[in-house]
């Protein structure tokens, strides 16, 4: 059951950081007037999906990356009619296509900040200083070191 739980959390704590680094990307290129065609959290086969305006939202089965899909991000990429060329990233200016791509690593930076902070928010307590486990072969134990002895310097 630990095994299950350990992969749940793993599953959790990367699908928040690629979740953040993901909607960095998003979020500029949408701001830059970039087409998004698809925001996915997770690569392979998708298990829910919608479509929202021009770009599809998806979860895809393993969670271990994802990815935003824009116009134009793909040299020789021909989707679109040509009338949407100016939107596709190719298009943009290099400092627009420079934000788009450092979007994504700057969330993460950011979250990283943003979390750090809320960890030390508030008055700060320490559990006692006592020892729990000695091991009774061990040169603590033979120095006379017990378990439920407290560490005061």
């Amino acid at each position: 059951m630990d095994a299950i739980s350990n992969i749940l959390v793993f599953a959790l704590f990367i699908g928040t950081l690629v979740f953040f680094h993901e909607l960095g990307h998003f979020a500029v290129a949408k701001w830059c007037g970039v087409k998004v065609h698809a925001f996915s959290l997770g690569f392979g086969p998708e298990l829910i999906a919608f479509t929202k305006g021009e770009t599809r939202y998806r979860i895809a089965l393993l969670p271990l990356g994802g990815y935003v899909k824009m116009l134009g991000e793909q040299p020789g990429e021909n989707e679109d009619p040509e009338e949407d060329y100016s939107r596709s990233l190719a298009a943009k200016p290099l400092w627009q296509r420079t934000a788009v791509v450092a979007a994504g690593p700057i969330a993460n930076f950011l979250l990283a900040a943003v979390v750090y902070q809320a960890l030390f928010i508030g008055t700060q307590t320490f559990s006692d200083t006592k020892l729990g486990v000695v091991s009774r072969t061990g040169a603590a134990y033979e120095a006379g070191i017990r378990p439920g002895d407290k560490i005061t310097h």
